[in-house]
């Protein structure tokens, strides 16, 4: 059984879905000056982050949908949650749930859920395409 090659793999891959999508090159530039002073990021703790990150956006979409829509986000959050607590430990599953639960709780006005819905439906593309999964 060799299941590291698949979890670094895939720990890269929800690494990069951590990301911002669109960063633009002064950002990138001065992000590459802070890391070269600063002291080297624990692959561990930008795992985490990304997942906290990724529940957040989830609950901020869950926000930004009509209520009869919610419920079907719900179960895709779900499923996520499962997925995470599979591929990588429930202390990071914790981490996303934890973060969605905080996500519903901010009110958003609509010019800015139609960025937050982008964001999260690519997210998540992402992931089940990196996990090996596939939306339903």
């Amino acid at each position: 059984m060799k299941p590291f090659p698949l979890r670094a793999g895939l720990a890269a891959a929800v690494f990069a879905l951590s990301l911002h999508a669109a960063d633009s090159a002064g950002a990138e530039s001065g992000a590459t000056a802070a890391a070269a002073t600063a002291e080297p990021i624990d692959p561990e703790e930008q795992l985490d982050d990304g997942f906290k990150r990724f529940g957040y956006l989830a609950g901020l979409a869950r926000g930004c949908v009509k209520e009869e829509q919610r419920p079907t986000l719900e179960r895709e959050a779900l499923d996520l949650h499962s997925g995470i607590s599979r591929l990588f430990g429930t202390d990071r599953a914790f981490l996303f749930a934890a973060a969605f639960g905080f996500g519903t709780s901010v009110i958003l006005e609509i010019k800015e859920c139609e960025e937050v819905i982008a964001a999260y439906d690519q997210r998540v593309a992402n992931f089940r395409a990196k996990s090996g999964g596939s939306k339903q």
